[in-house]
């Protein structure tokens, strides 16, 4: 995952370009789930690396990973029920579903965005801070095309000096 760290923010920004364009040509072909899992990808590769990389506590990257397997669980009917939408199918997922769904991920984005926003001023510091005090990277990373621009130069620094 130190692919993401590496690059710079304009390369991580034509990516996610480029990934939403596929997406909104394949989105209404049968590699819809490829496609709508390699323009996500970016961005959750890019907030896993971020916390992966930077923090060295084996325990809160083992206790991440249990957010991140709901976080994708909860992605699921999300996806499917924005295929349908644009398919103009009437198999929709129930309201209910999507609202568990809906609740269950801002939790877990929410917890593995701060522990995120923690690593990186942890590595930047190397001191531990509150979250009150990370407002701004909590901004950034949730901001992901803002974020880039501000927050990958500091990892490329962090990263050139490890």
């Amino acid at each position: 995952m130190n692919i993401f760290l590496k690059l710079k923010h304009w390369q991580i920004f034509l990516i996610w370009i480029i990934g939403t364009i596929q997406m909104s040509i394949f989105i209404k072909s049968d590699l819809w789930f490829l496609s709508f899992g390699l323009y996500i990808g970016l961005f959750l590769g890019w907030i896993y690396s971020i916390g992966k990389v930077l923090n060295k506590n084996v325990e809160l990257n083992n206790r991440m990973k249990i957010w991140w397997i709901l976080y994708l669980i909860s992605l699921i009917p999300f996806a499917v029920n924005t295929r349908d939408m644009l398919t103009q199918s009437y198999d929709r997922i129930d309201s209910w579903i999507i609202a568990i769904a809906g609740i269950i991920g801002l939790v877990a984005i929410t917890k593995i965005v701060i522990f995120s926003a923690k690593a990186l001023k942890k590595a930047e510091t190397k001191t531990e801070h509150k979250t009150t005090d990370l407002i701004l990277e909590i901004f950034f990373i949730f901001l992901f095309t803002i974020g880039i621009w501000v927050l990958q130069p500091r990892l490329n620094k962090l990263i050139s000096e490890n």
